[in-house]
């Protein structure tokens, strides 16, 4: 099976075999050439080497302009291919959530993390926005939507032309005695802090305890200092497309 994450920075294709994720592709989704390079790649002689049991293509897309082109691809390949949303899962679980606003994404981690971690999770994804999502007895809630790492960093760079490009890491102090070591304690300590705030007013309001999940691209950078435990689910996304295509067609 081949599942598909189309993000506003990265595709992400992931390709199972024999019920394991084993290879993932990563292409630039705003590069011109990402649809011609997805199309060199997914050749007829490609998918025959790969020996996928199913030819199943299962797409999560919050990019409505790629989505047609690799829906196209793959149903030229003779693949099953499923744009998921709301109303087309095989799970009954209840979004309470505006169907047609919530991305396709939150909608396969909330199948996967429900059904690795139970019923009661909080999924913290580390995206081009900083989501948070609340599942409460199988029942998606709703969320919140931070402004997200890295394009927090590069509107300040491009605003502020006296700052110039940092990497995002863990510093070991909190003040800076310079503009570089105080950029990045900002970025870090600052979303350490909205993070763990916005998790402790969640779990307050919603007066539960949640299995707390990290996924995206900064997930791994801030982990360690997040106050409650949390489990690292670099690849929820792709499983969770996974198990969708698993249930609906194999």
């Amino acid at each position: 099976m081949i599942v598909i994450d189309i993000g506003n920075t990265d595709i992400v294709i992931g390709i199972y075999t024999k019920n394991k994720l084993d290879k993932i592709l990563r292409f630039n989704t705003k590069t011109k050439k990402t649809i011609e390079l997805i199309k060199s790649r997914f050749t007829n002689q490609y998918i025959h080497r790969l020996k996928i049991k199913y030819k199943i293509c299962i797409l999560s897309s919050v990019v409505p302009e790629i989505n047609n082109k690799i829906l196209s691809l793959f149903k030229s390949l003779k693949f099953k291919v499923l744009n998921i949303n709301i109303n087309n899962i095989p799970f009954d679980v209840q979004f309470n959530y505006e169907s047609k606003e919530l991305g396709s994404d939150r909608i396969a981690n909330t199948l996967a993390a429900i059904q690795k971690y139970g019923k009661n999770c909080l999924i913290i994804d580390f995206g081009t926005a900083t989501t948070f999502d609340v599942i409460k007895n199988n029942k998606y809630k709703g969320g919140v939507i931070a402004p997200g790492i890295a394009i927090s960093h590069d509107a300040l760079v491009r605003y502020a032309s006296k700052l110039k490009k940092i990497p995002i890491i863990r510093t070991k102090t909190l003040i800076g005695k310079n503009t570089k070591d105080s950029m990045q304690s900002g970025f870090y300590w600052g979303y350490i802090s909205l993070i763990n705030g916005v998790i402790d007013k969640i779990i307050k309001q919603q007066r539960f305890k949640p299995a707390i999940i990290l996924t995206g691209g900064l997930a791994n950078i801030f982990k360690k200092e997040i106050s409650k435990k949390t489990e690292h689910e670099p690849n929820l996304t792709l499983n969770g497309l996974y198990l969708i295509g698993k249930i609906k067609y194999a």
